[in-house]
């Protein structure tokens, strides 16, 4: 088995200092393990007229960046799960990025949430029943994997401190990937004093690219940590060693390997998946290394052809859309979709919208998704995605649930 990921708080001088001016009325914030980046107004929207898909959209909104002299324009933000609905794509030459490579201290800032009412949409039972449903669609054949998820909606006595939670965030992920977008209108009116933000801290690289350099890292197949060892060590290999999370992790696999080939001359794609861990849960983890044909395949083109994988939406995909519509009782909206960056080059990083909040003044909504295959168990399964929540509740400083029932 391999050894386990120790997560260790790490944040950077330069990171600490990119945190310090951001704001989450105006900029926004995206941090992987190797860098951090921030962009910060005059932002443009993207050119839409004429252009078929995002991914044209941004590659002209560059060029005409580029043409008006704007030096090294990025194109950065988030897209939703249904690509037919809003994408918060901006283009900014106001950026600003650092290495992440030297220690810094712990965060001392609170998120003040103070007094919190917490709702469970769907109501655990209604999740549950859900699941069940998906059991059937199985041995109907309809399908071989969905991910349902749900949403605990949380009405704070005071609006969280964004910029500490992204702070608090950054310091427990940094071994995964930071991001706060804002969600305000695009011309940031500072007269505007409400917030309304999108805060994440993802553990799943959908997509990176480097040159001609591709690496993909899909997470399928969860099990929750335990602050119990010699508990955590062995549900780590119990997980490992699961047949059902096996083959819900191959079929992820399998589809980004099939979406990928077409864009790339090879494809490494390990035989077996490793372990990954965040402070909350253990993963089955791939990582896929991939050198392109075309240099001007974009990161952002790529992760648009790659999106939604099954790790998110299911197997076979048209038909896990389609449950989740019948199954969900709520929008998505930017969870399970993707944000990142890519620049003028197509380099850039897009991550899979998970573990994160939507945060809207008071409101703060937080997700998490379980996916569903066969032998699913729908206790088991709503416990897994209860777990997912404790990243975003940690870090808002939500400990007791007390007689909540989520």
């Amino acid at each position: 088995m391999n050894q386990p990921v120790q997560i260790v708080p790490k944040i950077t001088t330069a990171s600490r200092n990119l945190l310090d001016s951001y704001h989450p009325d105006s900029s926004v914030y995206f941090a992987s393990p190797k860098r951090a980046l921030l962009a910060q107004p005059p932002f443009a929207t993207l050119l839409v007229s004429g252009h078929k898909n995002l991914s044209e959209q941004a590659n002209e909104s560059l060029r005409f960046a580029r043409e008006l002299g704007l030096a090294k324009p990025i194109v950065v933000g988030a897209v939703p799960f249904d690509t037919r609905q809003k994408a918060y794509l901006r283009v900014s030459s106001n950026c600003l990025t650092d290495a992440q490579t030297a220690a810094h201290s712990a965060i001392d800032e609170t998120v003040t949430t103070g007094e919190c009412h917490i709702t469970a949409v769907p109501a655990p039972a209604i999740f549950m029943r859900g699941v069940r449903d998906a059991l059937s669609r199985f041995a109907r054949g309809e399908l071989d994997k969905v991910v349902l998820s749900r949403t605990l909606e949380i009405q704070c006595e005071n609006t969280p401190n964004v910029n500490a939670l992204v702070k608090k965030l950054a310091q427990r992920n940094s071994n995964g990937y930071t991001f706060a977008v804002n969600l305000k209108n695009i011309d940031n009116d500072r007269t505007d004093s409400s917030v309304h933000a999108l805060v994440g801290a993802s553990p799943e690289l959908l997509i990176s690219r480097q040159g001609t350099k591709v690496i993909a890292n899909p997470l399928a197949g969860s099990e929750p940590r335990s602050d119990d060892p010699l508990i955590d060590q062995k549900r780590a290999a119990q997980l490992l060693h699961s047949e059902k999370d096996l083959r819900e992790h191959a079929l992820v696999v399998k589809a980004i390997d099939e979406a990928l080939r077409p864009f790339c001359h090879t494809l490494d794609i390990p035989a077996k998946p490793s372990l990954i861990s965040t402070p909350a849960m253990w993963h089955l983890s791939t990582t896929i290394h991939a050198e392109l044909k075309d240099p001007a395949t974009t990161s952002l083109e790529l992760a648009l052809a790659l999106h939604p994988t099954p790790a998110i939406c299911g197997y076979p995909c048209a038909q896990a859309q389609q449950a989740i519509r019948e199954i969900e009782n709520f929008d998505r909206g930017l969870f399970t979709g993707i944000v990142g960056w890519c620049d003028e080059t197509g380099d850039g990083e897009w991550v899979v919208t998970i573990r994160c909040a939507e945060i809207k003044d008071h409101l703060v909504r937080l997700y998490a998704g379980a996916g569903i295959v066969e032998g699913s168990q729908p206790e088991k399964e709503l416990a897994e995605t209860g777990a997912k929540f404790n990243t975003m509740l940690t870090a808002l400083g939500i400990h007791d649930v007390t007689g909540v029932a989520i």
